[in-house]
C-alpha cells in the first residue's frame, strides 16, 4: 500500500515544470475542497513537482499541528460536558434547595378551637367511652362535624378523649363546650363547662 501511495504523491526525477500549484489550490486541496478532475491534475502535477510536493507536505503538516493545539489547547471546564454537568448542579440545587428550605421552614398546622357543645358533637362522643379513636366512621363523622362548623380540617388519623363523656341529665345543666386542639392529623379533644 506504501508503494502505491508513493508512486500516487511522490514526485520523480523528471524535470520541474515551469507552472507551479497557485498556494490557494493546494490549500483546497489540503482541504479536501477539490472536484474529481482538479484533484487528478493536481496529483499528477505533484508526481512531477518536487516543489508542489514540499509545499503541501508542509501545509498538511502546519493543518496537523494546528488540529492538535486546538484540541489540547482548551482547558477542561471550557467543554461542553462541563458547561452540561454544571447547569444540571445549579439546577439540582435551585429546585433542591428550594424543596429543602420550604421542609425546614415549614411549621406544623395545628388548628385550635372552642366550639359550643350541640347535640350533634354530644352524638359522636356518646358513641362508646373509649379515649382513643382510630381511623373509622366515628372519626368520619367528627370530621364532618368540624367542617360544618368552619373548621379546615381534612382528615384525622386518630382522635384522642381527655376523659369519657358523660351527658348530664339536667335539663338545666351548665352549657359545655369543645376544647379542640388539631396537630398532624390527630385531634385532641377535652369537654369543659362554660362560665356563664
Amino acid at each position: 500500500m506504501g508503494r502505491w501511495i508513493n508512486k500516487i504523491i511522490k514526485p520523480t526525477v523528471a524535470p520541474e515544470p515551469e507552472d507551479h500549484i497557485a498556494i490557494e489550490d493546494l490549500a483546497r486541496l489540503a482541504d479536501g475542497a477539490v472536484d474529481k478532475a482538479e484533484n487528478q491534475h493536481f496529483i499528477r502535477h505533484l508526481n512531477r513537482c518536487q516543489r508542489c510536493y514540499e509545499i503541501l507536505q508542509e501545509t498538511l503538516k502546519d493543518l496537523a499541528d494546528e488540529a492538535s493545539v486546538q484540541t489540547t489547547s482548551s482547558p477542561w471546564w471550557k467543554t461542553r460536558t462541563a458547561y452540561a454537568l454544571a447547569a444540571s448542579i445549579i439546577l439540582v440545587l435551585l429546585i433542591g434547595g428550594q424543596l429543602v428550605f420550604n421542609y425546614w421552614n415549614q411549621r406544623p398546622q395545628v388548628i385550635l378551637a372552642t366550639l359550643n357543645l350541640d347535640q350533634q358533637l354530644k352524638d359522636i362522643l356518646l358513641v362508646d367511652d373509649a379515649l382513643r379513636w382510630e381511623k373509622g366512621e366515628r372519626v368520619n363523622r367528627l370530621v364532618a362535624a368540624l367542617q360544618q362548623k368552619g373548621l379546615q380540617v381534612k382528615e384525622l388519623n386518630l382522635v384522642v378523649l381527655s376523659k369519657p363523656y358523660y351527658q348530664k341529665k339536667s335539663l338545666f345543666g351548665p352549657k359545655e363546650a369543645l376544647h379542640i386542639r388539631i396537630e398532624n392529623k390527630v385531634a385532641y379533644l377535652e369537654v369543659k363547662e362554660m362560665n356563664q
